[in-house]
């Protein structure tokens, strides 16, 4: 979803406080489960599999992510506005429970950024989906994939110049990080910077 795919975080004591979660933490092996069921084309079951999960751990970080995730499949399936509408809340709960201090498997940047692309989703615009980029990248500032969703997403939104400092940035973290000379993420990012560079003046 990246390539569709700063604010600092709220400590616990002045954020939201986490919804109440009653016994043990979600399974992860259910959770991984339902997601598999979603992610091969069945998000009905894993999305049913994930409502009574929470049922039994409502509030569970880990157990929302999974469904909100599920309900993004289900939406990239038929395009329901409602199924987007599910995955932004769900991924919203994630995020303000996380935010309050509950423990996730899921690192936070990773739900700021899913929730991103969902927003677009929702209202066709990329402010919002923007703003959680850019939150995404403040809280992990060397994972590449930041700079990519940020560099893609301002392409479409026409900021050629800051586009091409994200895709530029990326470049840097991928050689960071060990990502090499031919992967198909830096073969997209070279193209797209080849695509925003600006014209050559005519020689008079």
């Amino acid at each position: 979803m990246g390539l569709l795919a700063p604010l600092a975080l709220l400590l616990a004591a002045c954020g939201p406080q986490a919804p109440p979660t009653d016994g043990p933490p979600a399974d992860p092996a259910t959770l991984d489960a339902a997601f598999d069921d979603c992610s091969s084309g069945d998000p009905a079951t894993g999305i049913a599999v994930l409502d009574a999960t929470l049922a039994q751990t409502p509030g569970d970080a880990d157990a929302l992510v999974a469904r909100g995730l599920c309900h993004w499949a289900a939406w990239a399936v038929a395009e329901d506005a409602d199924e987007a509408a599910r995955a932004y809340d769900d991924l919203t709960a994630a995020i303000d429970a996380i935010e309050a201090g509950a423990d996730a498997r899921t690192p936070l940047d990773e739900v700021y950024a899913h929730r991103a692309f969902v927003a677009h989703a929702l209202d066709g615009v990329w402010v919002r989906t923007l703003e959680d980029l850019e939150r995404a990248a403040a809280l992990d500032p060397d994972e590449p994939r930041h700079a990519l969703d940020r560099g893609v997403v301002r392409s479409y939104a026409g900021d050629t110049a800051l586009a091409r400092a994200a895709l530029s940035q990326y470049l840097a973290l991928a050689d960071s990080a060990g990502i090499p000379a031919g992967d198909s993420r830096r073969d997209v990012v070279e193209a797209l910077l080849d695509d925003l560079a600006p014209p050559v003046p005519e020689a008079e």
